[in-house]
């Protein structure tokens, strides 16, 4: 990519850039673990190149291109100072120009549950996030709303806002706009409360992928760090007004609930707690059976605000 920046006619350096992207189809995990070595912010060439390769009609490529990305946005950013704490943050740059490409809508849909999570996740990992002096991203390369302290942080939120253009998600954006939604996920005492809002717009809008959420945020609730579960479980809480959450069965909705109870996290267990409210009011599915879990209510109710237990006594009435 460096040899690039010596090539300063356009249709010379647009003819090597196809090359570059004919050989790179060859070998697309090979080329995409290189490109995210890229400095940050992304230079014209750098994005350009992502660009290009998102541009692919063949959707295999497409597909194995989204795949790396979506592999390195699952990772928790490392801190020991080497390119591991940079990698996630190059993956949402990167995603951020995949997504300006019309012609990959298709392949982003299928990858788009996963996409929303990992970037939130990501937004979380984020928050208070401090890079090594050489790798920083300058403060003015991203427009970051006042909360955003830092511009690692902004970067995953302008591609989640991206990301949610690009499926049609106009009117949620707008929503969370208007309630402060972002500057509530860049926070992180606030952070849950962005996720939740979130949520709820998508339900409120009647967004068609939220069942395939719901369904993804099942093994969510169990798996990774702190950050991870707190934000799958914002998220999963806001779904159980959803009536296909009607459908989950009483391990993955109830007992996994209860079991939150006793988590470390006091943000989890609010979360938790907030669920099975929600849950008291769904007709018979939860009343039927209270002894299977009238005891665990009865040992948590004594660490449960007053009118917070009065909600989840309900389940063992």
């Amino acid at each position: 990519m460096k040899g690039l920046n010596s090539i300063h006619h356009s249709h010379a350096r647009q003819v090597v850039m196809m090359a570059l992207c004919v050989l790179a189809h060859a070998f697309m995990k090979e080329v995409s673990t290189a490109l995210l070595k890229c400095p940050l912010p992304l230079d014209r060439d750098a994005a350009g190149m992502w660009r290009t390769l998102a541009g692919t009609e063949a959707t295999c490529h497409s597909h194995r291109l989204l795949d790396v990305l979506l592999k390195e946005l699952q990772e928790r950013p490392g801190t020991s100072g080497d390119k591991a704490a940079v990698t996630p943050l190059a993956a949402a740059s990167a995603l951020c120009e995949v997504l300006s490409v019309s012609t990959c809508t298709q392949v982003v849909t299928r990858f788009y549950p996963r996409l929303l999570m990992a970037l939130l996740v990501q937004v979380h990992y984020s928050i208070g996030l401090t890079l090594p002096d050489s790798m920083a991203l300058p403060m003015n390369t991203h427009k970051a709303s006042s909360s955003c302290a830092c511009s690692e942080c902004s970067c995953i939120v302008k591609t989640l806002k991206t990301l949610l253009l690009k499926m049609g998600c106009r009117y949620e954006f707008t929503s969370i706009e208007k309630e402060g939604g972002w500057e509530l996920l860049a926070s992180s005492e606030e952070h849950h409360r962005g996720v939740g809002l979130l949520a709820r717009a998508m339900i409120h809008y009647s967004c068609c992928e939220l069942w395939r959420i719901l369904y993804l945020l099942v093994p969510f609730l169990e798996r990774g760090d702190t950050q991870h579960r707190l934000t799958a479980m914002a998220f999963f809480v806001e779904l159980l007004h959803m009536p296909q959450a009607k459908r989950l069965p009483e391990k993955y909705s109830t007992i996994r609930l209860l079991k939150g109870l006793t988590d470390p996290d006091p943000v989890i267990r609010a979360l938790c707690v907030k669920g099975l409210i929600t849950m008291a009011d769904w007709p018979g599915k939860v009343k039927s059976s209270p002894c299977h879990y009238g005891n665990n209510i009865n040992a948590i109710t004594s660490e449960v605000p007053a009118k917070q237990t009065r909600g989840v006594s309900t389940l063992a009435s």
